[in-house]
């Protein structure tokens, strides 16, 4: 079994309205706004804890666009996330953003490989 799946995905948007239009219209995707805060993307049906119940499937959200440098990203679920930021420093990566809670959901951080890419973690509770 692969360990360390890419679990969701992340666009910057400066009108969640706008998007939530696009995305609809050309993906079908299902796309809840969250006023101000955000949105959320369903690109596959989800479970009572809005899991993905498809294998493969995943879900992900807009985010404020704060700078036109604002990229689509994704999240890859580790088990740990302080031994996968060792793994990528040891590795030629670098820690952007140290591990840091998102409430009852988990840990979340950022790192950049070596070329510059910038991919979230994600630790689940």
């Amino acid at each position: 079994m692969i360990k360390n799946k890419v679990v969701f995905f992340e666009i910057p948007a400066s009108n969640f309205k706008k998007a939530k239009e696009f995305y609809e219209k050309v993906f079908d995707w299902k796309v809840e706004l969250w006023g101000d805060e955000g949105a959320m993307a369903y690109t596959t049906a989800v479970d009572k804890d809005q899991n993905p119940i498809e294998p493969g499937g995943i879900n992900g959200g807009f985010y404020k666009r704060k700078s036109k440098d604002d990229h689509p990203s994704f999240c890859v679920q580790t088990g740990s996330i302080d031994k996968t930021l060792k793994a990528i420093e040891k590795a030629g990566g670098k820690v952007i953003t140290p591990k840091h809670s998102i409430g009852e959901w988990g840990f979340m951080a950022d790192f950049a490989d070596p070329e510059g890419n910038v991919v979230a973690l994600w630790e689940k509770l």
